[in-house]
């Protein structure tokens, strides 16, 4: 038993020594005939080269399921920001504000995942009436101040809003939405929140998406602006 501690505590060293002398056994040959590896990893491998071998042969395929993943995921993101240009030139040619958000909502369902679009606007007058998720609140209202920490660092928010903050944007559909992405709207006359709601998990990480989407919210916002 104490032989067995004592290698065991050893091992970090022992491995840490082959790993630096790899070609011990190439100056030694006959501490391979020491070697006891009739199945390693449960494999049935017999040799040290047919284990490296398949070991190589692993690897082989894991980098070819990487690169084809970064491949595809080109190509996606290219998709999405062609569509993300149309869109934002459709938006900017639009002529009512009922119909610039149920644009862009269409939008945002196809591409992003997004069962709830929550646009807030805060301000002193309401300059027009609410549509749909599209809501004008006053400028001191709770709900702004609720978001203080995501005007400071002026930065999306994926996937980090508590529960109760969850019930008070989505109301009766907050049980509903299991990933969120929220974008502070800083503008000086109407700041406000652009808030997309998922019913599917891990829909929105910080990226080049919420990129494309930070541009396609200012371009909504313009176009809004220029409508009211």
């Amino acid at each position: 038993m104490a032989v067995n501690r004592e290698l065991t505590d050893n091992l970090p060293l022992i491995i840490d020594y082959l790993e630096r002398n790899p070609d011990i056994f190439l100056d030694d040959p006959t501490l391979l005939s020491k070697l006891n590896l009739p199945h390693i990893n449960g494999r049935n491998v017999s040799s040290l080269i047919e284990y490296q071998v398949d070991h190589l042969r692993q690897n082989e395929q894991l980098l070819k399921t990487r690169i084809n993943e970064l491949i595809n995921s080109q190509k996606h993101y290219e998709e999405l920001a062609s569509n993300v240009h149309q869109q934002a030139l459709a938006l900017m040619n639009l002529s009512t504000i009922e119909t610039l958000y149920d644009k862009l909502f269409q939008f945002l369902k196809r591409e992003y995942q997004c069962a709830h679009l929550m646009v807030f606007l805060f301000s002193e007058k309401r300059p027009y009436p609410d549509y749909r998720n599209l809501r004008f609140k006053p400028i001191h209202s709770k709900l702004r101040y609720l978001f203080s920490g995501l005007y400071n660092s002026n930065k999306p928010l994926c996937d980090s809003l508590p529960a109760e903050y969850i019930d008070v944007l989505f109301e009766k559909e907050a049980s509903k939405i299991k990933s969120t992405v929220t974008l502070p709207i800083l503008n000086d006359g109407m700041p406000g929140l652009f808030i997309l709601g998922s019913q599917q998990y891990n829909t929105y990480e910080q990226g080049f998406a919420i990129n494309l989407l930070q541009h396609l919210k200012q371009v909504f916002l313009q176009r809004l602006d220029n409508l009211l």
